[in-house]
């Protein structure tokens, strides 16, 4: 999943608004000889789909989008690397066009510049299977003196999995590329390929020798797919099993099971390799395995007693507040303060206290003893902005070039004095509020790297991938559910960096911990080997008829409630078509996961369907689900399904039988609860994230564009107010009384009717 944007620079070609939509109404010329002919038209179209008014670029690119093969003239004139805000916007014209664009694309490839090389095999990874008969293009990129190119030429031929078995000799020509990044991918694509690589047995054995580590561990995860026929390689894995890498180790051992009981010289090695807990659950499976047992790992390690009396964590408090409706960041007015943060903002700002708290990225370097890029977790004085403390979380070596998104983007949960959330390089964390303004060094964490008055008190940290194997894809994004003395928590566990495969299949997607000490008290694997993307859905507590149980939207589409106290799964539920395919490109219905967190209101759970914003928007789904089931409950306890809403990201919300649910296209939807029928629908024209809100009567929506809109609640929608805003807005604002506190990509508001 990617959390940045391209956004238009300027309006490169000058005439006027009205003639090029007065142009836009007569056909396209189909020739280039045509467009030669009328130039004018070509700088109309450009003004069009770079115009400030979003409705005016909407509409010309759905224009585009239908004419489909008859726009390519006009479409390659547009890929022009001297202006690279409209070559963005015509690939993604040509990703909304999808397999008819294949040929243009193909045609691409040979292009002299690079940055339009890479536009077009970047589209062509997504178009999945409709690429199988482009292998010889595909395999040709291979070559291509841009690693980048190469590298997703490789990621392209990954995507196809076994369809792409003609063209294992080409990658495994490629495992000899001098860029790392490149063996990397032709690593994962044999390893999606699977048995019918095993002709890349030897040279896949070799490049556990290779000097990158992501390398090593990318063959190993060939290897393990290859399977028994990759026995000749057991040497060489039992060797891994000691790499000075973690990664590498855990993917050893996946492997050397995955031969199974050809593989029973690796048995000591494997004993000894269980002894490290984060390579325990996958060294005891290749144990189990080449013993011939086919079981998997236990859902839970652990039971205690179920949680009595905790309250569930609600995700649609009706708030009470009266926050404006008309602030102006421009004349400063309803804005009490603001602050800078960082570059990339998607933290949700949580006021306790005297303090707000909101994770960023290090773009301000509040700490001038670190000025690499981190995720930091920043702690202000509510009354005026004060800066008080950051928490870092620096860059983890783990092999690789740094994949994980560097901003915090987890929601902290403050109880007391003691602050929970997870870091942006996967560590879950409690903090003293103090920090060391106290003058005291809290819990067991000792170590802190810096403990001056602007640093924050670690008291304990538990390290998700250290410590339970997870392997997070693009971005660790979990907010914190407590339940009783448990904390709920997404670990992020996902595909590795091709996208081709689950690395790390027994590792856990929900742990719940001791808000105490930081011990795992059980796990869930959930998705398991079926995670499609990646896990960055927030998992609720819900009060079921006096169980409490844990929902948590997986990566595979499903949704699963678990006992809170045992961590038992209790129901599962299919919010995907049984005959859906994962198409991870916008206009068209495909397999998706979940992303938004689950609904708990009126007796029922709602579920919405999505994809990370990247790859656009199209038709999707919400579920409404009775939560009183066991096992699989997709046919027996579905009340509703509704087809009206597109992607979703940001968490509905339900009030007075009516869901507010907004999509990656920018549309707010009002459904009526009982039914699933639409009441009514409104337009942002951005694309809506995580910000959505209620607050009273009345719904505060962010989008991409950075325009806050304002909906009256009910069943007759009402516009209230647009606010532009100085950046994207991505979360969740939150609300305390009558005073609203919201990110923008860039900058902490406080927005509240001054005295």
């Amino acid at each position: 999943m990617s959390f940045t944007k391209t956004h238009a620079l300027a309006i490169i070609l000058a005439t006027g608004l009205s003639q090029a939509v007065a142009l836009s109404q007569s056909p396209l010329p189909q020739t280039e000889s045509s467009l030669s002919r009328n130039p004018a038209l070509v700088r109309d179209w450009a003004n069009r789909l770079l115009a400030n008014d979003p409705k005016v670029r909407a509409t010309a690119e759905a224009d585009l989008v239908q004419v489909g093969r008859g726009s390519f003239p006009l479409l390659r004139r547009f890929l022009d690397p001297e202006h690279e805000d409209l070559q963005v916007v015509t690939f993604q014209i040509i990703q909304r066009i999808g397999p008819p664009a294949i040929p243009l694309l193909v045609d691409l490839l040979r292009h002299e510049s690079v940055s339009i090389r890479r536009g077009a095999i970047s589209e062509l990874i997504d178009l999945v299977p409709h690429t199988e008969t482009i292998q010889p293009a595909l395999r040709r990129a291979l070559r291509d003196e841009d690693p980048i190119v190469a590298g997703d030429a490789a990621r392209a031929l990954g995507a196809l999995g076994k369809r792409a078995s003609p063209s294992v000799g080409a990658l495994v020509k490629t495992l000899s590329y001098e860029d790392p990044y490149v063996r990397v991918y032709a690593a994962e694509a044999l390893a999606s390929i699977g048995p019918s690589a095993a002709s890349a047995t030897r040279v896949l054995a070799e490049a556990l020798a290779d000097p990158i580590p992501g390398v090593r561990w990318a063959a190993c995860e060939a290897l393990a797919s290859i399977g028994p026929a990759a026995q000749s390689a057991v040497p060489q894995l039992i060797e891994a099993l000691d790499d000075e890498f973690l990664y590498v180790r855990i993917f050893a051992a996946g492997a050397l099971g995955s031969i199974g009981p050809k593989a029973q010289s690796a048995r000591e090695a494997l004993r000894a390799a269980a002894d490290d807990p984060a390579l325990r659950d996958e060294a005891e499976w290749a144990l189990s395995r080449i013993a011939g047992i086919k079981s998997g790992a236990p859902v839970a390690s652990q039971v205690v007693p179920a949680p009595s009396g905790a309250p569930p964590l609600q995700t649609t408090v009706v708030q009470t507040g009266n926050p404006p409706v008309d602030w102006d960041t421009t004349t400063g007015r309803h804005i009490v303060w603001s602050v800078a943060l960082g570059n990339e903002t998607y933290g949700r700002p949580v006021a306790a206290g005297d303090a707000v708290y909101v994770g960023t990225d290090n773009a301000r370097r509040m700490n001038p003893a670190y000025q690499k890029d981190a995720g930091v977790l920043m702690a202000f004085q509510a009354k005026d902005g004060q800066f008080l403390w950051q928490d870092l979380a620096p860059r983890v070596e783990r092999g690789l070039r740094e994949f994980l998104l560097p901003s915090t983007t987890s929601t902290p949960y403050v109880e007391g004095n003691r602050l929970y959330y997870v870091t942006a390089e996967c560590q879950l964390r409690s903090l003293d509020t103090q920090g060391f303004r106290d003058g005291a060094n809290d819990g067991a964490y000792q170590d802190e790297v810096f403990q001056d008055n602007a640093a924050a008190d670690i008291v304990w940290e538990l390290d998700m991938c250290g410590r339970l194997g997870v392997f997070p894809h693009e971005a660790t994004r979990s907010d914190v559910a407590p339940v009783g003395d448990l904390l709920m928590v997404s670990t992020s566990n996902g595909l590795n960096e091709g996208h081709t495969r689950v690395p790390s299949p027994r590792a856990p997607s929900l742990i719940a911990v001791d808000k105490h000490s930081g011990d795992v008290v059980w796990r869930a694997i959930g998705a398991g080997t079926q995670v499609l993307h990646g896990q960055w859905s927030s998992p609720v507590a819900a009060n079921v008829n006096g169980r409490m149980q844990v929902l948590f939207g997986g990566g595979d589409g499903w949704l699963r409630a678990y006992d809170a106290g045992s961590g038992h799964e209790i129901w599962r539920f299919d919010g995907n078509p049984k005959d859906a395919r994962w198409l991870p490109r916008p206009g068209v219905l495909s397999r998706s996961f979940i992303i938004a967190s689950p609904v708990f209101a009126g007796g029922r759970v709602f579920v919405a369907m999505g994809q990370s914003p990247e790859h656009g928007n199209a038709p999707s789904l919400i579920h409404a689900i009775s939560p009183s089931g066991q096992g699989d409950v997709t046919a027996s306890r579905l009340l509703w399904t509704s087809r009206e809403v597109g992607r979703v990201v940001a968490t509905p919300i339900e009030k007075d039988g009516l869901l507010y649910v907004g999509d990656v296209g920018g549309w707010v939807y009002c459904l009526d609860v009982a039914t699933g029928t639409l009441v009514w629908k409104h337009d942002t024209y951005g694309a809506i994230w995580g910000s959505f809100l209620l607050a009273g009567d009345r719904l505060y929506v962010g989008n991409e564009d950075g325009t806050m809109t304002i909906l009256r609640t009910g069943r007759r929608k009402e516009l209230l107010g647009e606010i532009e805003m100085d950046g994207a807005l991505y979360s969740l604002p939150s609300l305390v009384g009558d005073a609203l506190w919201l990110t923008t990509s860039k900058r902490l508001y406080l927005i509240a009717t001054k005295p």
